[in-house]
């Protein structure tokens, strides 16, 4: 169940008992909520065709919070499954069955923007058993499978790029082939991502039709003649649009979008209820989208460099992703791709250059890859090992060395009778590590009390995470370094044979504990 498109259904009342319509229960023009998972995460910047005034304004309407609206959404999406398994496969069936809900999540979404999702679908009835992926992971796992019996491209280590183009993000992950039957996967590097999907090209047709008539007759359009020329666009247009087929001696060609009930204007070339698109004026509309693809992908074949690996050709998923003419001009592209020249750290220069086709493939049901995916990865675990997205690490008290630690962090440790610095970075994973799917990061932890003080019910343990390009020795808070979450240990389950008596220097008794917390970075999270 995709997290990432479409919470842009309900129909606002300022009631709290609002009645919510969705998908096609919604008729043009009508009023209706959008973008709204852009605020799962308050700090997450917004495209620009994205109003942050006009997404209060829509939330306002309903009086509902981003998190209630959503969940209204996604609770409507739940109930529609539920029907649709009941009418397949029986009531009964489905009452003894368990289900368990696989969240999508786009690869550059944010920890809080993941955690909120988690919330917001469990808000929705979706129960406990939820699980999340990032969607350019699932999209993977289903175009190799789908594709590993009939490409003779795929070989074990081999490494593919995976670009999911979706209606808001477009999502890369490269996965490398560690066995085909089954289908098994490595990350090979990061997933990466832009806020730049196929809705941004109907943000640039409606910006160019406003443009050709004008903000105020634009303005006076009725919303189901709008709706109507939206729909042939993404139907017609953004799907086949394709200008090496053009049939027109020039090698250009027009498109006649309606616009039912509009007055001709000869000047903005509308006609018979027709605004007339030449072949160029398309192309320019898709130009930026494609440039940043182009780039994304460039990103991920030079991260595979750097490993000393090469992507064998990009895979094109989503609803985007579908297009001939972005095949096209991929394939344009990318014909006589060679390798990024290698530096050899003797000679300092590059080395010769080695060719390599570099191909780029459309598999069946590319729209649906990512929910697909999503199902075949909660059968089966196909992803051995993914790249760690920051530094993970933990605040730890070493012994102070003037010569390392800052002044401001040190103290006299009462239990050791010695001087402490805390707020020391021990990092048990650092940025782009593999970290295997099964298999958890343990952090080892200490704590101390007073002998004469009862036993703490919990100890609270804080995970930090960094972005920075290197690790940070000590703990300063701050955008690139931060808190990822806090961890809870009950100590009321620990055996008391654990729990060792010290004596100091003074002769004061305390008690200590060593003990370990595990972290398993699952996809999605």
């Amino acid at each position: 169940m995709p997290a990432s498109d479409g919470f842009e259904v309900i129909d606002p009342r300022n009631t709290d008992t609002y009645d919510v319509r969705w998908g096609l229960q919604l008729k043009p023009g009508q009023a209706r909520l959008r973008c709204l998972k852009l605020r799962l995460d308050p700090r997450q910047v917004l495209p620009n065709y994205v109003s942050a005034e006009d997404l209060d304004k829509q939330l306002a309407q309903c009086g509902k919070t981003t998190e209630e609206a959503i969940a209204d959404y996604l609770s409507a999406v739940h109930a529609h499954a539920q029907d649709a398994l009941i009418k397949r496969f029986g009531e009964h069936m489905m009452s003894s069955t368990p289900i368990e809900v696989v969240l999508t999540v786009p690869a550059i979404w944010s920890d809080a923007a993941k955690d909120a999702t988690f919330r917001v679908a469990q808000r929705a009835g979706m129960g406990t058993n939820l699980r999340m992926i990032s969607e350019p992971e699932a999209a993977a796992i289903y175009a190799l499978e789908s594709m590993k019996k009939e490409s003779k491209l795929l070989r074990v280590g081999s490494n593919f790029i995976v670009c999911d183009c979706g209606g808001g993000t477009i999502d890369l992950i490269s996965m490398e082939i560690r066995s085909l039957a089954p289908l098994s996967l490595v990350e090979s590097a990061p997933g990466t991502g832009a806020l730049c999907g196929g809705v941004f090209l109907n943000h640039r047709f409606e910006a160019l039709v406003k443009s050709r008539m004008g903000p105020a007759a634009f303005q006076k359009l009725k919303p189901k003649s709008w709706a109507i020329a939206l729909k042939y666009f993404e139907d017609y247009v953004k799907k086949n649009f394709d200008p090496t087929e053009s049939s027109s001696e020039d090698g250009d060609s027009i498109f006649n979008v309606p616009l039912p009930g509009t007055a001709d204007d000869a000047l903005a070339g509308i006609e018979f209820g027709f605004i007339t698109l030449s072949t160029t004026e398309v192309a320019e509309l898709f130009y930026p989208l494609i440039e940043s693809i182009i780039e994304l992908i460039e990103g991920q074949r030079e991260a595979l460099s750097k490993q000393g690996k090469t992507a064998k050709g990009v895979v094109l998923v989503g609803g985007f992703g579908q297009s001939s003419y972005l095949f096209k001009c991929l394939k344009t592209r990318f014909q006589e791709a060679v390798l990024p020249p290698k530096y050899t750290p003797v000679a300092k220069k590059p080395a010769p250059r080695a060719t390599s086709k570099f191909v780029v493939l459309q598999p069946a049901n590319a729209w649906t890859a990512v929910v697909r995916g999503a199902v075949l990865s909660s059968l089966q675990e196909k992803v051995l090992s993914r790249k760690a997205r920051h530094h993970y690490g933990i605040t730890v008290a070493l012994p102070f060395d003037a010569n390392k630690h800052s002044l401001k962090n040190k103290y006299w440790y009462v239990y050791t009778q010695t001087f402490l610095a805390n707020n020391q970075m021990f990092w048990h994973a650092k940025k782009g590590d593999d970290l295997p799917s099964e298999k958890p990061i343990l952090f080892a932890l200490s704590a101390d009390w007073d002998h004469n003080d009862p036993i703490p019910e919990y100890f609270t343990n804080s995970i930090i995470i960094s972005d920075e390009r290197e690790a940070p020795a000590e703990f300063e808070l701050s955008k690139q370094t931060r808190t990822l979450c806090s961890l809870s240990v009950d100590l009321k389950m620990v055996p008391r044979r654990h729990f060792r008596n010290q004596v100091n220097a003074l002769g004061m008794h305390y008690r200590s504990l060593n003990y370990q917390i595990g972290m398993t970075v699952q996809s999605g999270k």
